[in-house]
């Protein structure tokens, strides 16, 4: 479990739509939780303050999983933590963990390219942007290879 004080934090509840026939967490549910813990963190990726679109958006190319433990449906809350392993020209990897207090749940990448809104060619951060993803550093997760 993690302690590194550089990784965003957000706090989810287990919903019982969250869970399938195997009486745990579904592996799409899994990835809304990144997603909403990802843009919690970073609400500006392809928004304005007011919600409107920019002239850039943030779309995920690729993701890597590994599922390390069953979550059930409980009362008690999971945490999701989010840091930022590498940026790069006009590409972000995130990395996550779910967690509690008894265990990790799941390890995660996702890599997200930006990309001009009218033409869908890449572009390169700005330093503002950069900045944003710069608040929480850290290594890439361990993720078991193939």
């Amino acid at each position: 479990m993690s302690t590194t004080p550089l990784r965003g934090r957000v706090t989810m509840q287990v919903r019982w739509s969250d869970v399938d026939l195997f009486a745990h967490v579904n592996n799409a549910a899994y990835l809304r939780y990144l997603d909403d813990a990802r843009f919690a963190l970073f609400p500006s990726m392809g928004v304005d303050p007011a919600g409107r679109p920019t002239d850039s958006m943030l779309v995920v190319v690729k993701h890597e999983i590994d599922y390390l433990a069953p979550l059930a449906f409980r009362p008690e809350p999971v945490s999701v933590e989010v840091w930022v392993p590498r940026i790069g020209r006009s590409s972000v990897d995130f990395a996550y963990e779910i967690v509690d207090e008894r265990a990790v749940y799941l390890r995660a990448r996702s890599r997200m390219v930006q990309l001009d809104r009218m033409t869908l060619a890449p572009r390169a951060f700005s330093d503002q942007e950069r900045a944003v993803f710069e608040r929480y550093p850290g290594a890439g997760p361990e993720l078991h290879a193939w």
